[in-house]
Protein backbone atom coordinates (compact mmCIF):
# COMPACT_ATOMS: atom_id res chain seq x y z
CA UNK A 1 0.00 0.00 0.00
CA UNK A 2 1.32 3.44 -0.91
CA UNK A 3 0.98 5.59 2.20
CA UNK A 4 1.66 8.77 0.23
CA UNK A 5 -1.66 8.61 -1.65
CA UNK A 6 -4.84 9.40 0.27
CA UNK A 7 -8.40 9.35 -1.00
CA UNK A 8 -10.42 12.51 -0.52
CA UNK A 9 -13.18 12.34 2.05
CA UNK A 10 -16.23 14.55 2.42
CA UNK A 11 -18.49 15.32 5.35
CA UNK A 12 -21.79 13.53 4.76
CA UNK A 13 -25.01 12.91 6.61
CA UNK A 14 -25.21 9.54 8.37
CA UNK A 15 -27.72 8.14 10.85
CA UNK A 16 -27.28 6.13 14.06
CA UNK A 17 -29.97 3.87 15.52
CA UNK A 18 -29.32 1.54 18.46
CA UNK A 19 -25.56 1.90 17.99
CA UNK A 20 -25.68 1.01 14.27
CA UNK A 21 -24.47 3.59 11.73
CA UNK A 22 -26.28 3.90 8.40
CA UNK A 23 -24.32 5.51 5.57
CA UNK A 24 -25.28 6.78 2.11
CA UNK A 25 -25.07 4.14 -0.64
CA UNK A 26 -22.12 4.59 -3.03
CA UNK A 27 -24.35 4.93 -6.11
CA UNK A 28 -27.07 7.13 -4.64
CA UNK A 29 -26.57 9.26 -1.54
CA UNK A 30 -30.34 9.46 -0.96
CA UNK A 31 -30.41 5.79 0.03
CA UNK A 32 -28.88 4.62 3.32
CA UNK A 33 -27.49 1.18 4.13
CA UNK A 34 -26.18 -0.49 7.25
CA UNK A 35 -23.38 -2.94 8.01
CA UNK A 36 -23.31 -6.08 5.89
CA UNK A 37 -24.99 -4.55 2.85
CA UNK A 38 -25.44 -6.17 0.32
CA UNK A 39 -24.05 -9.61 1.24
CA UNK A 40 -25.71 -10.13 4.62
CA UNK A 41 -28.73 -7.84 4.19
CA UNK A 42 -30.46 -6.13 1.27
CA UNK A 43 -32.22 -3.55 3.49
CA UNK A 44 -32.13 0.04 2.21
CA UNK A 45 -33.65 3.11 3.87
CA UNK A 46 -34.56 6.70 3.07
CA UNK A 47 -33.79 9.55 5.45
CA UNK A 48 -37.50 9.76 6.34
CA UNK A 49 -37.64 6.05 7.21
CA UNK A 50 -34.60 6.37 9.46
CA UNK A 51 -35.94 9.50 11.14
CA UNK A 52 -39.35 7.87 11.70
CA UNK A 53 -37.59 4.87 13.26
CA UNK A 54 -35.90 7.19 15.76
CA UNK A 55 -32.43 7.31 14.21
CA UNK A 56 -30.25 10.28 15.10
CA UNK A 57 -28.79 12.38 12.29
CA UNK A 58 -25.00 12.61 12.50
CA UNK A 59 -22.18 13.30 10.10
CA UNK A 60 -19.14 11.29 9.07
CA UNK A 61 -16.24 11.82 6.70
CA UNK A 62 -16.68 9.35 3.83
CA UNK A 63 -15.46 8.77 0.29
CA UNK A 64 -17.58 10.50 -2.36
CA UNK A 65 -21.01 9.09 -3.24
CA UNK A 66 -23.11 9.25 -6.38
CA UNK A 67 -26.38 11.15 -6.40
CA UNK A 68 -28.55 9.52 -9.07
CA UNK A 69 -27.38 5.91 -9.47
CA UNK A 70 -29.92 3.07 -9.50
CA UNK A 71 -29.98 0.87 -6.44
CA UNK A 72 -32.17 -2.24 -6.62
CA UNK A 73 -32.13 -5.93 -5.71
CA UNK A 74 -30.60 -6.61 -9.14
CA UNK A 75 -28.10 -3.76 -8.80
CA UNK A 76 -27.19 -3.59 -5.08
Amino acid sequence: MNEGIKASVYEMTTYVKDGVTYVPHYRNNNIFVGPGYPKRTQMRYTEIELQNAGATRTSSFLWSRGSVGEVSDKNP
